[in-house]
């Protein structure tokens, strides 16, 4: 199928085609048909599946501009990192259409956002809490936004933003269609909908599994004291590892881990929240562009990240959670692309193993409760490899 079969404009489809993007995604084929009818809908699709082009593209084609120019799109996200990557892709696709678009954000001063709100906007891509502020400060007018996105909305809901949301979507009177996209759809997330949505369409994508497709799953058993030598080992010894994100649970951490992989001559930086928003923002870019081909971070990069080559995400703290495990592992093979995914296992966290089975689907540990199949042994007996 075809972009312009899905209702888009020959000038969009070309644009799309110019850019390298023939066909569209299974999420993007369910979704943009349905969004330029005006339907709200309520969408689960997998991390890299394009799911922001799926809302931004049919919105970018029902832009008109108007005077005077106020915002009639609101994306809100969770965090500042994927607003940018919505931001940017809204850029990206308008293709000087003349469409105006804004990222609002905490972490950085209220000078540049309180301008170019004043001088006008179309799109506004921001976090709820920095919005508030501005909404409060008289900054922003949302009255006459017809369209509202609430992306990973999963994820909006665990950090407690819901209540933020509301305030927000109490200053819309004008709100006409709400799409609500989320990783996966849980009581919570049928719960926002149903206060949000009105005869919504669903739309689940990959619905029978929740771990991204195309990704090698592989876990070490190692001890907390030997997961330093094991990262630089397996960093060194495979050339196919390209471009790395590790995740640790606290910054000390990250920082630590960093400079262990600098000692041993392996080119790392880090990101979390003591990391300033504009350090961060010059850290991917440095990433993206190949300067250094290991990030550590802390789960801050857990969603949103705008990095499409990571050969490798390496678990080097499991995450407390099954989902939070399907999110990190995300960041590989997106978009078709193969991935691997390695996680370093302590003794006493075979439970987070069983859980992310139960919720994935598949087996990760062959010497697993109730498993017969022999463990396959690697280097040292550290590795279980996981056959896609």
């Amino acid at each position: 199928m075809k972009f312009i079969e899905l209702g888009l404009s020959e000038r969009i489809a070309g644009a799309l085609e110019t850019f390298g993007f023939a066909e569209p995604t299974e999420i993007q084929e369910k979704a943009i048909p349905v969004i330029l009818s005006g339907r709200d809908i309520m969408a689960s699709a997998e991390t890299g599946s394009g799911k922001t082009a799926a809302y931004a593209l049919p919105i970018i084609q029902s832009h008109k501009v108007t005077l005077p120019r106020k915002p009639r799109t609101l994306v809100l996200v969770p965090t500042r990192e994927l607003a940018l990557q919505v931001q940017s892709q809204f850029d990206r696709f308008s293709n000087q259409s003349g469409l105006r678009s804004l990222t609002v954000y905490g972490g950085t001063g209220y000078e540049k956002q309180t301008r170019l709100l004043r001088r006008g906007v179309d799109v506004i891509v921001a976090t709820p809490g920095r919005l508030n502020d501005h909404i409060q400060r008289g900054n922003a007018d949302l009255s006459q936004v017809t369209v509202l996105v609430l992306d990973e909305a999963d994820r909006m809901l665990d950090m407690g933003f819901m209540p933020q949301v509301r305030q927000i979507v109490d200053k819309m009177p004008n709100r006409s269609q709400t799409l609500l996209f989320s990783a996966t759809i849980s009581k919570s997330v049928e719960l926002a909908a149903a206060e949000y949505l009105h005869s919504p369409i669903t739309i689940r994508v990959n619905m029978d599994r929740l771990e991204p497709s195309a990704i090698d799953q592989r876990i070490y058993h190692v001890d907390e004291s030997g997961k330093d030598a094991l990262l630089v080992q397996l960093i060194k010894d495979q050339p196919e590892v390209k471009s790395v994100l590790v995740f640790t649970k606290t910054r000390s951490k990250a920082a630590r881990i960093r400079k262990r992989l600098c000692a041993s001559n392996v080119p790392a930086e880090e990101i979390h929240g003591d990391i300033s928003q504009a350090q961060r923002e010059k850290t991917l870019t440095r990433y993206r562009d190949g300067v250094f081909s290991v990030l550590v971070a802390t789960d801050i990069a857990a969603r949103g990240l705008d990095i499409p080559a990571i050969s490798h995400v390496v678990n080097y703290d499991l995450p407390n959670t099954a989902t939070d495990y399907v999110h990190r592992i995300g960041r590989t093979g997106r978009a078709g692309r193969s991935g691997i995914a390695l996680s370093f296992v302590c003794a006493d966290q075979r439970h987070l193993i069983r859980d992310i089975e139960r919720v994935t689907g598949h087996q990760l540990d062959p010497d697993g409760p109730g498993q017969k199949a022999a463990p396959r042994r690697f280097r040292g007996d550290h590795r279980r490899r996981v056959a896609r």
